[in-house]
This record gives C-alpha cells, structure tokens and sequence, in this order.
C-alpha cells in the first residue's frame, strides 16, 4: 500500500516539475549574459540575498525561476551549500571602496563631494518611451575615487559611538546563532536578510512604532578588490572584485556610561548595489544597538528575537510554502475539536 502510494507521489511529482518548466520554457530562450546585464537590480538583490557573490549564478537563478527573484535567491543559497571554502577574505574596508555614488544628507559640504552616480531618484516615473535622456553622460572614473566617509570627522573627535567587536566571529552559513545574539552574527543575518522584510521592519520604527528616525551620513555603491592570503606563498592577492552597497546612518547624540556624549550610527552592508536594502539595514542596527535610551525599545524593530528570526526570505518563503504540504490530519483533529465544542456547548444549553 505505501509502495503505491510513494510511486505515484513521484510520478505525480516529476509530471508537475515537467509541467512547471514547459510553462517556463521562454525563460531558457532568454540569454544569461541579458539577464546579467539588463536587469542588473534583480541580479544583485538575488545574490545579497542567495548570499553567494556570482552574477553569471544569480542570472540563472532568475531564469530558472522565470523572475521569481525569492525563488531565485532559494536556488543560489541551495547551489552555495554545495560549495567548497577555501578560505576566509580579508576584511573589507569601506573607506576603500572605489565609489561611483556617494552621497549624505547628514552634510551639504563633504570631502570628495556628492556624487549622484547612476540613480533614478530624480526621475519621474512614468511608462514612457525614452530613447536617451542624456546625448552623453559625464565623463567619470572610480579608479581613484576613494574616499573616507562623510562621518570620518565626527568620529576622528571622538563624537561617534563605537561598539565593541566580537572577539570570535560568528558564521551562520554554519551554526545558527543562539541568543543572546553576537553582533557579527546579527550584522550577517541582516547582510543576507530579504529586502522587503528588512524595509517592513525599519519602516516600523520611522513610522511610529519606534522612535528612529535618522539621516543618512554616507551611503556608497562602488567597487572593492577581494583580498585574500595565498595559502602556498600567505602573501596577500587580490582574487576579484566586488560590487557593493554600505550605508552609514546617524541616529541621535546619547550620554554614555562614561560620561561622554556620542552620536549614534547604524551600518548597512550588502553584496551589489542595494540601496534601499541597505538603508533599511542600517535603520535596524541603529535601532537594536542603541534602544537603551529609546521609547523604541519595546517594538518590533528593536527586538532581536523578532528581527532574527523573521527577516530571512527563504526561511520565510519555506515556512509559509510549507502550509501547501499535507495537513488532512491536522485538519481533521481541528474538524473533531470544533466538532467536540459543538456538542459540549449544546449539550449545556
């Protein structure tokens, strides 16, 4: 009996997976260098995401899933599980970072100046037919466009509040974390979290159900080398680049233990170039590291417990698919419960 009911489950199985890519089969049509190339957003959010740092990955990924970029970041994770490490990159340095967008709204006057970058902020979006909106764009090189941030003077005076970094630091591609939570591990689940989660949550917290609402001190895209120790020669060599977003965001002026009066800062940090992702970030480092002061801290966004284990898309994503599995016998205990407090509630009428 169960044998039966197995070899059907499968075919049954394999006729809806080969159902599923008939209905998709045009996405395989589409190149993968066109998906890399045009539609660069949903590539870069697919990787922060998938948390595996591959374009050409992350494009198939996209076409696998005919452009369910969730889905997209489920296959990139699950092929990265797959993976050797090799090694640990250095750290990167994000006054290193070869911009080609700078911006802060925390200064008008900063060092290097803003830098628009590619953006569409300013433009108005409607559907419409533009050829080219600029004959020629300004000529513009980030070889040499390192800049420190726009917070760099603050903090060089000592005004800027500096947590204290884990002495071991964590991996959640290996252990997930129990609380109370090691910030590099709070800083990962955030780096990889869903970027619409990631927005709901900081949302709460400018909108009223918490007191955060900061400006945005630097907030960079651009490009920085991979750097990592040859394991033959343990000289340091470049082993690639990569594309990034960090966002820096000023918070209020506290009073600290010893005394001092620091201005507090969030920090976002994301593979490609994510902006709203990594503001958002931001807002939640700001919000779970600096709450002691705050009217906030009873909310959504200043809680670990509700940050850690909800901001995740694919965790996300499985739990709430789950329900599309079997349940007939949770269902039918729910069916005789009901059917149980029926009779109890007639029966002392």
């Amino acid at each position: 009996m169960g044998y039966v009911a197995i070899k059907g489950g499968e075919d049954a199985i394999n006729n809806s997976l080969n159902f599923y890519y008939e209905s998709i089969n045009k996405a395989e049509q589409i190149n993968t260098k066109d998906v890399q190339n045009g539609l660069c957003y949903a590539v870069d959010k697919v990787m922060s995401e998938g948390s595996l740092y591959s374009k050409k990955l992350a494009s198939v990924a996209i076409k696998k899933s005919a452009g369910d970029l969730l889905n997209a970041a489920f296959f990139l994770r699950a092929h990265r599980s797959t993976c050797q490490r090799i090694g640990i990159a250095k750290t990167i340095d994000v006054e290193k970072i070869r911009v080609i967008r700078r911006i802060s709204s925390a200064f008008k006057d900063i060092k290097g100046g803003q830098i628009l970058g590619p953006s569409n902020d300013y433009e108005v979006k409607l559907i419409l037919e533009k050829k080219v909106l600029l004959k020629e764009s300004e000529g513009f090189s980030d070889k040499d466009n390192i800049l420190l941030s726009a917070l760099a003077p603050l903090r060089q005076r000592n005004l800027v509040k500096k947590l204290k970094a884990d002495v071991e630091i964590s991996d959640i591609t290996r252990v997930f974390p129990e609380a109370p939570y090691p910030r590099s591990a709070v800083m990962q689940v955030l780096s990889r979290g869903e970027s619409g989660s990631m927005l709901g949550f900081a949302y709460t917290s400018i909108r009223g159900f918490g007191d955060v609402h900061p400006t945005i001190g630097d907030l960079r895209l651009g490009y920085t080398d991979l750097m990592f120790t040859h394991p033959f020669t343990k000289k340091e060599v470049k082993v690639g680049e990569l594309e990034v977003t960090s966002c820096e965001t000023a918070g209020m002026f506290e009073k600290q233990d010893n005394g001092e009066v620091q201005l507090t800062t969030g920090f976002g940090f994301c593979f490609g170039f994510n902006e709203t992702k990594s503001i958002s970030m931001s807002i939640l480092d700001l919000s779970l590291y600096n709450a002691k002061h705050s009217v906030g801290e009873k909310e959504f966004a200043s809680d670990f417990e509700m940050i850690m284990h909800h901001i995740d898309g694919v965790d996300s994503m499985g739990f709430t698919n789950h329900f599309k599995l079997p349940h007939y016998v949770t269902f039918q205990a729910d069916l005789q419960v009901f059917a149980n407090a029926a009779k109890f509630a007639k029966d002392n009428k």
